[in-house]
């Protein structure tokens, strides 16, 4: 693919949906589409929200385009088309109207489940160069794997900048992997999603015009959590780059999550525990913190992801070393070791 094709690329995507952001922003504020702040937020000010919409529409006009064309299987079609549709409607009545857990619930594995069968579930993990091989336990596994994804990316959603610039770090990365290995249609589909979210990320930074909402985070979360199945099966990238790739936003929500179990707190309910949230109520800007996990993919993410993506064998050893460091910044953030003052 040439560099003159990519470029043009970006530019219709980046233009385009800042452009359907400014109109969603525009209706937002004017029906009332607002996040009041309260007690557990990291805004002070009320903040349209639902910009992630632009994202879902970019994603869904690739999907649709590339399969047109033939240039992608029409099972992750029909698993993305059908899925992303139900899981971000379901966002965006919650954003609008705040659906019960159990709605969401039953919304977000209906869509899960039927995403799973188009794709053929898990039916294998490859690890280390040991394939593990699961038949039906996989849908469950897969069930469960999608499922956490999609939640936990709507936890880490919650300061200026920092989901968008985790969805941009990933797909750099696999944008990277698709280009070398001559993947086009995979390549175009990520290197959309990286244009869309840098064009959500300008109207995101701090301080925030717009929020994404849950019809963003969960769409994303949805998104990921589909094709590292998706990938697995298809041998393209394994599911332990995909863990690695994640390991900032899953380490903190799963370490948070046992915590709040542990201490017998009601673990299902909204709160502000997480160690982004506590490095924020330390006195770390919204902009320091969107940046800090930016270094964070650089310095650690990027290469753990990349030694177990160029060798098989280290793929056990790259996870324990990314979850190993994550747990260590959630260690010193829970326990208030981040005291830095911004003036």
């Amino acid at each position: 693919m040439s560099l003159f094709i990519i470029v043009a690329i970006f530019i219709l995507i980046t233009l385009s949906s800042s452009v359907i952001i400014h109109f969603i922003r525009k209706y937002a504020i004017k029906n009332r589409l607002i996040d009041i702040p309260n007690n557990r937020s990291s805004h002070a000010s009320p903040t349209p929200k639902s910009g992630g919409i632009a994202i879902v529409i970019t994603m869904l006009i690739t999907i649709m385009s590339l399969a047109l064309y033939e240039l992608i299987d029409i099972n992750i079609t029909l698993s993305m088309i059908v899925g992303l549709s139900i899981v971000a409607t379901t966002g965006l009545i919650d954003d609008l109207k705040n659906l019960s857990i159990n709605t969401r619930v039953i919304a977000y594995v209906f869509s899960i489940v039927i995403s799973l069968y188009l794709i053929g579930g898990l039916k294998y993990i490859s690890i280390n160069n040991y394939d593990i091989y699961l038949n039906d336990a996989g849908y469950i596994i897969g069930l469960l794997l999608i499922f956490w994804i999609i939640n936990l990316y709507n936890f880490m959603d919650g300061t200026d900048g920092f989901a968008a610039i985790q969805t941009i770090c990933i797909c750099l990365f696999v944008c990277y992997l698709f280009l070398v290995s001559n993947n086009a249609p995979f390549f175009i589909l990520f290197f959309c999603l990286l244009s869309s979210t840098i064009a959500f990320l300008f109207w995101n930074w701090s301080p925030a015009k717009i929020f994404m909402g849950d019809v963003g985070s969960c769409s994303i979360g949805f998104l990921f959590g589909v094709f590292a199945i998706y990938t697995e099966n298809q041998g393209v990238i394994s599911l332990a780059v995909w863990l690695i790739l994640l390991s900032p936003f899953i380490g903190d929500a799963t370490y948070t999550l046992l915590k709040r179990i542990k201490n017998k707190e009601q673990w299902y309910k909204a709160h502000n525990s997480h160690a982004y949230q506590k490095i924020y109520q330390a006195g770390i800007k919204h902009n320091e913190l969107a940046l800090g996990l930016l270094v964070l993919n650089g310095v650690i993410v990027w290469p753990c992801a990349y030694f177990a993506n160029s060798n098989n064998n280290l793929e056990i050893a790259m996870m324990l070393l990314s979850y190993s460091i994550i747990g260590i910044i959630w260690f010193l953030a829970q326990n208030k070791y981040f005291k830095i003052k911004s003036p």
